[in-house]
């Protein structure tokens, strides 16, 4: 009998690269999971309409009431075939994931959660932030559910387009579509719906925990990071740099902490070198030791 690691390595995958594999398709199934619950209790029931392929399939159910789960299969056919060239192979595998998990958990959760009647304005934005969960957990272990995601790769490749150009242009285009068959304020709650989903898929995938990354420009900057190592516990970098009004050569000094720590770091920086130069800006994901962990 051949060993699993042998196999493995024959294969060119190593054993934490399976699990890595079997850690995303997990949260991935979770994700679609989230996605499905909030498309069966909150999005259909209301009539609102969601972005992307989904949307266009939830659209024909309205009109021709056909089924979503099967529409999302359809439509995404072409786009798969039309992107298999042009994307990184392990996107398109992870995407092929979630729109087939997303598929299979729309009818498994068709009737698990029936929601009381909401007012509409409720509705768009709690079903927004469960379609943002959902997604933002497909997207950040690395999947997507094909469909605009993939045509947004490809227009990226070949024509240079922004990832958000494209689904800005999408979801307009879905907007529209949904305004010549239903009510004008189906397409305003669809876009308090879109808006709120798109702010959770990013907290989702930076993080809700923003940290800060702090610039500091003074004569004693050698001083500063020793305070900052030894009391802070936080690892300091120097850069070199030249100042173009003194044509002075200088010593500047970054460090990236959380926001709790902001007021420490500005007490040691001012309390050595009131004059120094400083500037202090968001850093939404860091990685590495004392932050994040990082994926191996």
């Amino acid at each position: 009998m051949i060993d699993a690691m042998d196999y493995l390595h024959k294969l060119n995958i190593s054993p934490a690269g399976v699990k890595r594999a079997a850690v995303n398709l997990l949260m991935i199934s979770i994700g679609a999971f989230i996605a499905a619950i909030s498309i069966n209790a909150l999005v259909i029931p209301y009539h609102l309409i969601t972005g992307g392929v989904s949307g266009l399939a939830i659209i024909l159910k309205y009109v021709i009431n056909t089924p979503v789960y099967i529409m999302i299969l359809v439509l995404n056919v072409p786009i798969f075939w039309w992107g298999y060239r042009e994307i990184n192979k392990r996107f398109l595998f992870y995407s092929l994931a979630g729109t087939i998990l997303l598929s299979a958990m729309l009818p498994i959760t068709r009737n698990l959660i029936t929601v009381p009647k909401l007012d509409m304005v409720l509705v768009a934005i709690f079903g927004g932030v469960l379609n943002g969960i959902g997604f933002g957990l497909i997207f950040k272990f690395q999947g997507s559910t094909g469909g605009t995601d993939i045509i947004a790769v490809v227009m990226r490749k070949k024509k240079n387009l922004g990832l958000g150009e494209v689904a800005f242009y999408s979801n307009l285009i879905i907007i529209v579509i949904s305004l010549l068959f239903f009510p004008v304020e189906t397409g305003l709650y669809t876009i308090i719906s879109i808006f709120v989903a798109g702010k959770v898929v990013d907290s989702v995938i930076t993080g809700l925990n923003t940290n800060k990354s702090v610039i500091i420009i003074s004569e004693q900057t050698t001083h500063i990071a020793d305070r900052i190592i030894n009391e802070m516990h936080r690892g300091v970098t120097f850069f070199s740099g030249h100042g173009a009004y003194l044509k002075k050569q200088k010593s500047v000094l970054n460090c990236v902490i959380n926001r709790f720590e902001l007021a420490r770091l500005k007490e040691i920086v001012l309390n050595i070198d009131p004059n120094a130069f400083m500037y202090i800006s968001d850093a939404s994901e860091v990685l590495g030791k004392g932050f994040t962990g990082q994926n191996k």
